[in-house]
């Protein structure tokens, strides 16, 4: 019978302690590269298992909201709407992306701003769950861009300081990219999504048992 060598990633030459390995420094949030040098893995080979972890995390992270704020959109048309988020602020060529992010506590999720349409605002409407439309500018300073009114709406709600937190982690998290395709963003949009809202867990115990239940290939 044929042993299976890793049985977090399938069809994987990799054996299972070397991917745990990967796995781990994953969750400490090192590069690729970096990744590369500890485990002596190729880099092309380390990019491939990271896209695909991010993957798997954007679908998790979709299918947990499933019905929380309503606007679960599917990861494959995020990337082919390729010119769509530009509309919030100033124009395409200044690399600004529109999202609506919703806050609930000390939790956070993102859509896509032209996902949502008024029979999704309505079902979410008198929820837990705050929702804002933001811009990031991912050619510059990766900051959340708030128009004044939503500014002024976040206070009076409170949510000032929270979006204030998730936006630095983001942007702590992006700027070490030093620039994001259009096409790569909705991936580590969703990855900072699911970071922020673990920060206070073990990720790479949480990892585990997410692969376990449904391994990457």
């Amino acid at each position: 019978m044929y042993a299976v060598k890793n049985k977090y990633y399938k069809h994987s030459k990799l054996d299972e302690q070397c991917f745990r390995y990967i796995l781990q420094l994953f969750a400490m949030d090192l590069t690729a590269v970096q990744c590369a040098k500890l485990t002596g893995v190729n880099v092309r080979s380390v990019n491939s298992i990271y896209l695909k972890l991010r993957d798997r995390i954007a679908e998790w992270c979709e299918r947990q909201a499933q019905g929380t704020p309503g606007l679960n959109i599917d990861p494959h048309r995020f990337q082919q709407a390729d010119g769509m988020g530009a509309s919030y602020l100033q124009s395409e060529a200044d690399g600004i992306i529109g999202l609506r992010l919703y806050l609930h506590e000390e939790q956070v999720y993102c859509a896509h701003l032209m996902s949502a349409n008024d029979a999704d605002i309505k079902r979410v409407a008198g929820s837990a769950w705050n929702d804002y439309p933001i811009g990031i500018d991912l050619r510059r300073d990766m900051a959340l861009k708030l128009k004044s009114t939503t500014h002024e709406r976040a206070s009076i709600a409170g949510d000032v300081d929270r979006i204030d937190a998730f936006g630095r982690y983001l942007r702590l998290r992006l700027g070490k990219f030093k620039g994001l395709r259009r096409g790569k963003f909705f991936y580590h949009l969703k990855e900072s999504e699911y970071r922020y809202n673990h920060r206070r867990h073990e990720l790479y115990t949480l990892l585990l048992g997410m692969l376990g239940e449904a391994p990457i290939e």
